[in-house]
């Protein structure tokens, strides 16, 4: 009988061990992932951040391009601007969704726009989107976006980003700008 009880406590202390080496195991299969999981993230929010940041000094400069008292100055700011936004899009190719990466290209395509309206004052797409001026196509592809990191990145109410062209909404009692009083240039 005590040898019973022998193999009984030994076959106790097995399937214990073998229990706390599967939570112990699977604990840190779940750690290891969510840690993976948050350097990702870390690195998307920092390119996202970058390539929005790159995008705004873009649009500053050609908004002010005409209006520049050194023109070659301004062109190499919107130069490294560009070369920046470019750079940070392949960057987001390796990190984002499919939805982050089709709303970076997008804002890439509509920043030329702005980009070449601001220095030579002509729409260089304005056959494809006729009844949009580049500015308002660049604030539209900016705000897919936005929202496009903000879901990946699993934010609350990821769609619920304010549109440049209603950040009037911030004051209490003020109505958005119909579309036909909005900014319709750089």
């Amino acid at each position: 009988m005590e040898w019973l009880a022998a193999v009984l406590s030994f076959v106790g202390g097995l399937i214990a061990a073998a229990l706390g080496a599967y939570a112990v195991t699977k604990t840190n299969k779940q750690l290891m992932a969510a840690d993976i999981r948050a350097r990702w993230d870390a690195a998307l929010l920092k390119h996202g951040e970058s390539f929005a940041a790159s995008t705004r000094t873009l649009r500053h400069h050609a908004e002010r391009f005409s209006r520049s008292e050194n023109q070659e100055e301004r062109r190499r700011a919107l130069d490294e601007a560009h070369h920046s936004m470019r750079l940070t899009c392949e960057q987001l190719r390796l990190l984002g969704s499919p939805r982050v990466q089709r709303a970076a290209r997008a804002v890439i395509h509509h920043a030329y726009a702005v980009r070449v309206h601001g220095e030579e004052d002509r729409d260089p797409r304005a056959e494809q989107y006729p009844s949009a001026p580049p500015i308002s196509r660049l604030n539209d592809a900016l705000q897919e976006f936005y929202r496009a990191l903000r879901e990946q990145l699993r934010a609350n109410e990821p769609e619920a980003v304010i549109h440049d062209d209603d950040l009037d909404v911030i004051e209490p009692g003020l109505p958005p700008l119909p579309q036909k009083e909005r900014s319709q240039s750089a």
